[in-house]
């Protein structure tokens, strides 16, 4: 059902788009090529070095000041242009400073930090795994787990442990059967004290209600970064680019994020609260 992907828990990367561009204003009959290589390697699109050289740039081409042939403008904007494609790459490993929408910032053990950008056409392979506190779910995640309810969608015992998983558009989950136990999926509407609210667009129970308390865990088998936080465990591979502001660019076709082990009334609190909004 096409309802259900409104309530999947997405994440967009509108800063990380910025710095790629489907437009090209100098070359504009240039062909849009597909994020997926035949050999099955990434395909990236043009990365700027500098947003507002290619900004003014973009702003001269549209109002007609420049048609491409003056070499004192389109010399220097083509510098500002990096192929993706053709740098080297390498596997990064460390600790999760900072989150963004698409992106890591992460420190080496050297004291380096990188960026890792993830493609933004959502092809880049990601996996986010391990065990965080249920009380740090949020509207729109989508949980499994096994258990049953009553004719009203009530939840007969208090939850010990539940799955958040990732699904794929136009996923549609098994209508919910009362008084029967089965694997259920859903998405989150509310968590208010201990009650857990889900909800899911098949059957005739839409809503159901569970308890949860404060050592009832969530175990993390996701693909999004919006559910990596600071000081998680980072493993990535991809293509490494060296700004000369020492700004330090990962494009990773792979990322891996883990949660830290913790005891469980220790373990990470909100997981979605080092998202910040990039300046």
């Amino acid at each position: 059902m096409a309802v259900w992907g409104a309530i999947v828990f997405a994440s967009s990367c509108p800063t990380l788009y910025a710095q790629f561009a489907a437009y090209d204003p100098y070359a504009p009959a240039e062909k849009e090529e597909p994020p997926i290589k035949a050999d099955g390697s990434l395909n990236w699109p043009t990365f700027y070095k500098s947003q507002l050289v290619e900004a003014r740039y973009e702003n001269l081409w549209k109002m007609g000041s420049c048609g491409g042939t003056n070499k004192r403008i389109t010399v220097p904007v083509e510098k500002n242009k990096v192929d993706v494609n053709r740098l080297p790459e390498i596997a990064v490993e460390g600790e999760v400073v900072r989150v963004g929408s698409g992106m890591l910032w992460v420190r080496q053990t050297n004291g380096t930090i990188r960026t890792i950008a993830t493609h933004p056409a959502g092809v880049s392979a990601v996996d986010v795994h391990g065990d965080v506190l249920a009380r740090s779910l949020q509207p729109g995640m989508v949980v499994r787990m096994v258990s049953s309810v009553d004719q009203v969608g009530h939840g007969k015992d208090v939850l010990t442990e539940l799955d958040v998983v990732s699904v794929s558009p136009g996923f549609e989950p098994e209508a919910i059967e009362p008084e029967h136990r089965q694997s259920i999926v859903a998405a989150v509407a509310r968590l208010r004290g201990d009650q857990l609210t889900l909800k899911t667009p098949v059957g005739k129970l839409h809503r159901l209600a569970f308890l949860i308390n404060d050592d009832t865990i969530a175990h993390l088998m996701v693909n999004s970064l919006a559910y990596a936080a600071v000081g998680d465990h980072v493993t990535a591979k991809g293509r490494v680019y060296e700004a000369q502001d020492h700004v330090h660019w990962v494009f990773a076709s792979e990322v891996n994020v883990t949660k830290p082990e913790r005891k469980p009334r220790e373990a990470t609190n909100d997981i979605l609260s080092s998202l910040e909004s990039l300046d």
